[in-house]
């Protein structure tokens, strides 16, 4: 009979201990974050300075405002620690605590979520929301439920999105001169929401698909360039920090569900699926959340499920409900039942697809089917156009 680990996570193979461990581990996700700070840096300061349109602590500010989530993470944990553990009352045993709680990652990973002009305090508050809330009173590292950045994202995108728009909102300086215009102070896929399925309303108001995948359009400070976070996926795979088919596995499914939803909607060119994995933070998610050891499932196959799952749910929230950006919705969403997908995949896994594993086998695949496909109706106009008509008494019951 197989064993699977249900303790903390993430684990390691007997192969990779000798020389990785999880602080390497944590080291090596740094890196793969590097190049996207560094764009992100590039993008809201540095060649906004060059353009003439911000001072040169303006150009400083995108690197300020990282600096200031990293900071503050730190300081919610070692709060924490300082109250609840008397052994981290000397500064050497808060250090190490804080070293083994990996508390600088969260931090990092919300404030390349945010927009720019997101004040400082409400950063705090989504760093408060995350270490806090979100992963230390669920008893620290490798205990947490929700991926603690996205919970952090989550309350503050539905509570102070407002006063973020007032402030400025997803459009640096540059963008605010070049875009705010010919796009109504709106993110690609809010346009998507809003506007006739062409190709001239969606994409063209913010240039190319090439646009696109270099990163220079309006959104979150590190989440818009698809070619940045290629190389960090590329950098977490190599290192075997993710497992490279789960980023895999969601973006292709996202593009083909995008794909269909293009036909239902008389396109069936491959643009409107390129531009679906190319906006919205898409690839941000894929590299560095779906791909979080806590809050995903462990073994293989429920790792391919909850991809599956994460890109129907994002094409659902995308293009039928009132969440635009979809992807941080879907995996916060997909964070509850990782472990009910672990422990389902874990025993079809043991039993090899025999008989007593059909059922688990056709219960996922059920859930899966149906959601997929009403999201795709729905987000192809299906029901409106072909369905409701022919449904008696026009669909009211």
């Amino acid at each position: 009979m197989a064993r699977f680990a249900n303790g903390k996570a993430p684990y390691l193979r007997m192969a990779d201990q000798d020389n990785k461990g999880t602080g390497i581990i944590m080291r090596d996700f740094l890196i793969g974050l590097m190049p996207v700070i560094l764009f992100a840096w590039y993008k809201n300061g540095i060649a906004v300075f060059m353009d003439g349109n911000t001072t040169f602590f303006g150009m400083l500010y995108p690197l300020f405002f990282i600096l200031a989530g990293a900071v503050s993470s730190m300081l919610m944990e070692a709060v924490f620690f300082f109250f609840t553990d008397p052994e981290a009352r000397t500064l050497p045993s808060l250090m190490k605590k804080l070293s083994l709680s990996y508390a600088i990652i969260p931090g990092l990973i919300l404030a390349l979520m945010l927009p720019m002009y997101t004040p400082i305090w409400v950063l705090m508050f989504g760093t408060f929301i995350g270490n806090i809330v979100g992963k230390m009173i669920f008893g620290g590292f490798g205990h947490n439920i929700w991926n603690p950045a996205l919970l952090g994202y989550a309350v503050i995108k539905f509570t102070f999105m407002g006063l973020i728009n007032a402030s400025g909102g997803y459009f640096n300086p540059s963008e605010m001169i070049a875009l705010y215009d010919a796009t109504a102070g709106s993110t690609p896929l809010v346009v998507l929401s809003s506007s006739p399925f062409s190709y001239d309303s969606i994409v063209a108001p913010f240039g190319n698909l090439w646009t696109f995948f270099v990163g220079m359009t309006p959104g979150g400070m590190g989440e818009t360039s698809v070619m940045v976070m290629l190389v960090s996926y590329l950098w977490l795979s190599f290192r075997k920090v993710i497992k490279w088919t789960t980023p895999l596995i969601y973006v292709g499914a996202v593009f083909g569900l995008s794909w269909i939803v293009g036909a239902l909607n008389g396109d069936a060119g491959l643009w409107f699926p390129v531009y679906s994995i190319l906006s919205g933070g898409l690839m941000y998610g894929a590299v560095f959340m779906i791909t979080e050891p806590v809050t995903t499932p462990k073994n293989p196959l429920g790792k391919i499920y909850f991809a599956l799952m994460l890109a129907v749910l994002t094409v659902l929230f995308r293009f039928v409900g009132s969440l635009p950006e979809g992807v941080g919705t879907s995996i916060i969403v997909m964070n509850i039942f990782a472990l009910p997908i672990d422990k389902y995949t874990a025993i079809i896994r043991a039993n090899r697809w025999r008989k007593p594993a059909w059922f688990k086998i056709a219960t996922l695949a059920v859930i899966l089917i149906a959601i997929g496909l009403y999201a795709v109706i729905k987000a192809g106009n299906v029901y409106t156009d072909i369905i409701l008509p022919i449904l008696p008494f026009g669909g009211v019951m």
